[in-house]
């Protein structure tokens, strides 16, 4: 009886030491498998020997080194990701199959003036303020875009908004992806182009028409009359020659826009320099205009383009004269400041509204065209002469009143030791 006893316990002392053996490395690895469950993998189970246990530990920590290794490159590409988005001039919003943000970049919300942390759970129409045809037009339209203007009275924002989608093992919708770009500058050279083909069409279109409806005159036999012919024929030679002067502008902007041209300077004392192209004018002036200068005695000296600089002089007092009124006077003055002369042609003209003093100098603007267009103007007059200022790191502008006149400033930077103390 005694011996059965302790047969028993020593079979249940040997059963629990067993268990243990069995269930430690067990527990172990649920143990590490919850820690794995966490995104913990720095620890290992232990292996008590080689035996079926031993080898599924063994196992275990193999997986666990693999997952290590997987999750280490998933998040050195969600690192690589985050940058690249971060760094992105596009703004990217990305949802998921529901149209629910949930991602956001920064450049994304400041084209939206949204924060991204207000963004992420709403959706995706609720936040770029679209419904849902204008997405079926955007998602249907070439290469997925659609531009939008967000912009207010006081700044243009047009926005282009690229949409994709992300597809899963079974090729259904599983995300979108929408891309958002500035575009307001590029639409607007794009419309400046546009315009600026138009005009180069209207301005070539009105000097032809003349000439063919005179020409056509002169083949029906107006040239036999002698009171007429002559006449028919200088109109014929001044629209002829205005269509030359055109085409020279538009050859000579091409050339500034290409950069295809380089400027002659050298050191030219202003003063002496502003009063030779006065003295030229003042040659020819009409007598229902007269000149005032009001030019200092001291020299000035800029580094410049004579030829270069004569053309933008010529083109500004050329103006003047064009829209000064009988008995108007014609003003001329310069002035040292700190680093810069700034010279001024005033006239006592018509004027210029206060919205459209700027525009007189974008191409073939004008701001009377109808005297203009008498005059022999072809309207890029002052465009040239802008993009010549600003060659020299200059600067010109106007400023006018309706019906006092108008001023038209040029800024010049000076030379060396001209740079002295400001008038």
């Amino acid at each position: 009886m005694k011996a059965s006893i302790l047969a028993i316990i020593i079979s249940a002392i040997l059963g629990i030491l067993v268990a243990r053996t069995i269930t430690k490395p067990i527990k172990e690895m649920r143990r590490q498998a919850q820690t794995i469950a966490r995104g913990d993998f720095s620890q290992n189970v232990n292996i008590y020997g080689t035996d079926e246990i031993g080898q599924l530990a063994v196992s275990f920590n193999d997986m666990n080194d693999r997952l290590r290794h997987t999750y280490a490159i998933v998040e050195e590409e969600q690192r690589k990701l985050t940058s690249v988005l971060e760094n992105m001039s596009d703004g990217v919003i990305a949802t998921d199959v529901n149209g629910i943000v949930t991602l956001m970049n920064e450049p994304a919300a400041i084209l939206l003036g949204k924060s991204p942390e207000d963004c992420k759970g709403r959706y995706l129409l609720d936040i770029v303020e679209m419904n849902k045809e204008q997405l079926h037009v955007a998602t249907m339209a070439d290469h997925g875009s659609v531009i939008f203007d967000f912009g207010d009275e006081e700044n243009d924002l047009l926005i282009r908004a690229k949409f994709s989608t992300v597809l899963d093992e079974d090729e259904d919708t599983a995300a979108y992806i929408l891309v958002l770009s500035d575009v307001t500058e590029q639409e607007k050279i794009e419309a400046e182009r546009r315009e600026f083909v138009s005009n180069v069409s209207h301005e070539l279109r009105t000097p032809l028409t003349t000439m063919r409806s005179y020409i056509e005159a002169l083949t029906d036999g107006a040239w036999q009359d002698e009171s007429i012919a002559p006449r028919f024929l200088q109109v014929t030679q001044n629209e002829t020659e205005r269509m030359i002067r055109m085409v020279n502008d538009l050859l000579q902007l091409s050339k500034m826009d290409s950069r295809d041209y380089k400027l002659e300077q050298e050191r030219v004392d202003f003063i002496a320099f502003f009063h030779e192209v006065i003295d030229r004018f003042e040659m020819n002036v009409p007598e229902h205009i007269s000149f005032s200068r009001e030019l200092p005695p001291q020299r000035m000296f800029v580094w410049i383009d004579r030829d270069k600089m004569i053309q933008v002089l010529d083109n500004v007092i050329s103006n003047a004269i064009k829209y000064s009124p009988d008995g108007g006077k014609i003003y001329f003055r310069a002035i040292k400041q700190k680093h810069r002369i700034l010279a001024s042609v005033e006239d006592e003209g018509m004027g210029i509204p206060y919205d459209k003093v700027d525009k007189v100098f974008e191409r073939f603007y004008r701001a009377d065209k109808a005297r203009s267009r008498k005059l022999g103007g072809t309207g890029l007059g002052l465009a040239i002469s802008k993009e010549l200022v600003e060659a020299h790191q200059g600067d010109i502008w106007a400023k006018s009143r309706e019906g006092k006149g108008t001023t038209v400033f040029i800024a010049l930077p000076l030379m060396g030791r001209d740079r002295g103390a400001g008038k």
